[in-house]
C-alpha cells in the first residue's frame, strides 16, 4: 500500500499530463506511456479512490430500485 503523499504526487502528475494532452508521464525513474486520454482518466479515478480510502472518506455507493406499473 502506498502512502497518501506518493498517491498525491502521482495524481498531480497525471492531471498535469491530462491537461496538457501528453500521453507520456515521468514519475521519478519511471516513464509511463498511456494509450489514450480515457486510460489516463481511468487511472486518475483509481488514484482518487485510493486517496479517499486512505483518508477514510471513501464514497459509499447506494443503489435504489424502483418498480413502476399497475402492479398486475
Amino acid at each position: 500500500m502506498t502512502d497518501s503523499a506518493t498517491i498525491t504526487i502521482r495524481l498531480e502528475a497525471l492531471k498535469k499530463a491530462r491537461d496538457t494532452g501528453v500521453l507520456t508521464v515521468k514519475h521519478g525513474e519511471t516513464l509511463t506511456t498511456f494509450r489514450s486520454l480515457a486510460e489516463i482518466e481511468k487511472i486518475i479515478g483509481q488514484l482518487e479512490k485510493e486517496l479517499a480510502t486512505a483518508a477514510g472518506t471513501a464514497k459509499r455507493r447506494l443503489r435504489y430500485m424502483y418498480q413502476s406499473g399497475k402492479g398486475l
